[in-house]
C-alpha cells in the first residue's frame, strides 16, 4: 500500500491551485499640493480680514486727544455730575468718577499742570468708593476749580 491510496480503489490527489484575485492597482502617491495650497489661501484670507478690519477701525476712530482734549473731557464729565448723594454713588456716579479719573490722570500724564487735576478727581473716585459724599463733592469742587485754570 502506498502512501497515495487511502483505499485499494481510490487514489489521492492533490487539490487544484489556489487562485487569488488580482490585487487592487496601488493608490496614487498622495497629492501634497493641495494641503498647502489651503493653509496658504487661508492664512491669506485670514490677513485680509485683519488688515480691513485694522484699517476700518483706524478709519473710523477719533484720534486721541491730547492733554488738553483729555482734561476738557475729564471737566465736562465733573461738571455734569449732580451733588453726591450715598444712593448716586451706588448708582452710576461712581463710575463717572472712575471715567474722568482715568481722563485727568491721562492729561497729566502729557502735561504736568494737570497733576491736581488728576489728584482731585483720583481722590473723589476713592471717597465714592467708600460712600463717603461729602469728601466726595469736596474733591469735585477742588477738580472743578483746577478746570478754571
Amino acid at each position: 500500500m502506498s502512501l497515495d491510496t487511502i483505499d485499494s480503489t481510490e487514489t489521492w490527489s492533490s487539490p487544484p491551485p489556489i487562485t487569488w484575485p488580482p490585487a487592487p492597482p496601488a493608490p496614487p502617491p498622495p497629492r501634497r499640493r493641495r494641503p498647502l495650497l489651503a493653509a496658504l489661501l487661508g492664512l491669506l484670507c485670514g490677513a485680509l480680514v485683519v488688515g480691513g478690519v485694522w484699517l476700518g477701525n483706524s478709519l473710523l476712530t477719533e484720534p486721541t486727544p491730547g492733554p488738553d482734549g483729555a482734561a476738557d473731557k475729564a471737566c465736562g464729565i465733573l461738571a455734569d455730575l449732580p451733588a453726591a448723594t450715598a444712593d448716586s454713588l451706588l448708582r452710576s456716579d461712581g463710575a463717572a468718577l472712575r471715567t474722568a479719573g482715568e481722563l485727568s490722570a491721562t492729561a497729566a500724564s502729557g502735561d504736568q499742570q494737570y497733576r491736581r487735576l488728576a489728584d482731585a478727581t483720583r481722590q473723589a473716585y476713592l471717597a465714592s468708593t467708600d460712600l463717603d459724599p461729602a469728601l466726595v463733592n469736596r474733591q469735585i469742587g477742588t477738580a472743578l476749580s483746577e478746570c478754571g485754570r
